[in-house]
């Protein structure tokens, strides 16, 4: 990519999610300590802005704010009947917090919550009507969204940096399908 394509493509990113550059100093020189060599600082960097510009893409869609809106729809239209112990498992959601975002995607009308047939304990989760309508175009928003995001990578970057992000999360996330 060209210097000129790296240039336009943060230009358009910026008036996408404008960025809060400080006034008062000079921010071209800050000493980034240890955190220069972390891939940690990276990923969690990386990880905020974009998701916040993959918000901006989803704001139509009523999915914009927070994490998990997107995973749980297209994780629950994949797989009808999915528990929500297994869907919060996979996208790193604790018991609360699954709870919440499970209510909230109710409410308005993507999901609903069964009782299981097997076990009357247990709940499962299908997407509704709206859910479904909206199945194939968020997949669409989000594949072209990350397309324009990393554009920056070439292909082969690209896929060495998924095969090693995804390594590290089949390291940590037990029971990962495999990627076939």
């Amino acid at each position: 990519m060209s210097s000129g394509d790296l240039m336009r493509r943060r230009r358009e990113a910026q008036q996408r999610n404008p960025a809060k550059v400080p006034k008062t100093i000079d921010y071209q020189n800050i000493d980034f300590d240890v955190f220069g060599s972390l891939l940690s600082f990276y990923i969690r960097s990386v990880n905020i802005v974009v998701s916040r510009d993959l918000d901006s893409h989803m704001e139509s869609f009523g999915l914009a704010g927070g994490t998990g809106k997107i995973s749980t729809i297209l994780l629950t239209g994949a797989n009808p009947g999915l528990r929500p112990s297994v869907l919060a498992h996979f996208i790193r959601k604790d018991r609360s917090a699954m709870g919440k975002l499970l209510d909230q995607m109710e409410k308005e009308g993507f999901i609903e919550q069964r009782v299981s047939r097997v076990e009357r304990r247990a709940r499962e989760l299908y997407l509704t009507e709206k859910g479904r309508g909206v199945v194939h175009k968020i997949r669409d928003v989000i594949k072209r969204q990350d397309d324009e995001f990393f554009a920056v990578l070439s292909p082969g970057e690209r896929d060495t940096l998924l095969d090693l992000l995804r390594k590290v999360y089949e390291t940590y996330i037990d029971m990962v399908p495999s990627a076939d």
